[in-house]
């Protein structure tokens, strides 16, 4: 669900609205009720850094197994 920024023109109000695929109402200022807005060019939010964890078995308890099609292999 993509995260949109709006700025109104009639309260200069700026606010983000999460807006899902399936969203009918239309957006609105939270601080005016104003339908005026002018939709913000936003980035993309950067991905969360993951520091490479220690390799485990499938079930996660344990150390790889390195079987066929385990999809982790020995260390």
């Amino acid at each position: 669900m993509p995260l949109y920024e709006y700025n109104c023109r009639k309260c200069e109000e700026s606010f983000e609205v999460l807006v899902t695929a399936r969203a009918t109402e239309e957006v609105r200022c939270p601080k005016c009720d104003g339908t005026d807005l002018d939709r913000l060019f936003g980035l993309p939010a950067r991905g969360r850094v993951v520091e490479s964890a220690t390799a485990t078995n499938c079930r996660g308890d344990g150390p790889p197994c390195g079987a066929p099609g385990c999809g982790r292999l020995r260390g």
